[in-house]
């Protein structure tokens, strides 16, 4: 379990990473000009990823912190 859970926060820290620096490329630049609705879909939709992410990521640490009893 603890190698899922490494496998895990790995992949929640680095999407969490990706997702919030597409995150921020839709909140600056031209788009945060004018505030059209494929913007804000992708400000909504990046936002929505960092969450996700984090949850994997925190269910990556609960499984290489409590990784359960060997048989």
């Amino acid at each position: 379990m603890r190698r899922i859970g490494l496998i895990l926060l790995a992949i929640g820290l680095a999407g969490f990473l990706f997702a919030s620096a597409r995150k921020s490329h839709y909140e600056t630049g031209a788009a945060s000009a004018t505030v059209s609705s494929p913007a804000a879909e992708g400000v909504l939709r990046w936002e929505a990823a960092r969450w996700l992410l984090v949850g994997v990521g925190v269910i990556g640490v609960v499984f290489t912190v409590l990784p359960g009893k060997q048989a």
